[in-house]
């Protein structure tokens, strides 16, 4: 089985809305509110080719509770804005800004306890 990229990232919580506008002042994008198939309704972005959504546990089968801990690591134009952004949400850092020797990474915690990752990369992804 070959996988070809990332389709989504899935984030559970027992309060989609609350933590969908954290992320979306942490990151500058807009969720939108889904309802398809038999789940219930949750919430959700387009990131490029990914799909990052929020879900109650009961869409993935899960009984109501913390919902589960997710790192989620995304590349970003530039790292000190995003940095600022989420200073400002009071948002607890993890690890400061850094090297990775593929680029700056510094990690937030989520108001969930996931963490949030972002990378300012020093190279560029060629599609294959």
């Amino acid at each position: 089985m070959a996988i070809s990229s990332v389709c989504g990232i899935i984030l559970l919580t027992n309060t989609p809305e609350e933590l969908a506008e954290f992320y979306s002042k942490a990151l500058d994008v807009r969720f939108e509110r889904e309802d398809h198939g038999d789940l219930k309704p949750h919430l959700g972005v387009d990131l490029g080719q990914t799909h990052f959504g929020i879900h109650p546990p009961e869409n993935f089968r899960l009984p109501l509770g913390q919902g589960s801990k997710t790192a989620v690591a995304l590349a970003v134009d530039r790292l000190a804005p995003c940095i600022e952004r989420l200073d400002a949400l009071n948002a607890p850092q993890i690890n400061p800004p850094h090297d990775e020797g593929f680029g700056l990474s510094t990690t937030y915690a989520d108001p969930d306890g996931n963490l949030l990752e972002l990378v300012e990369l020093t190279y560029t992804f060629v599609q294959k």
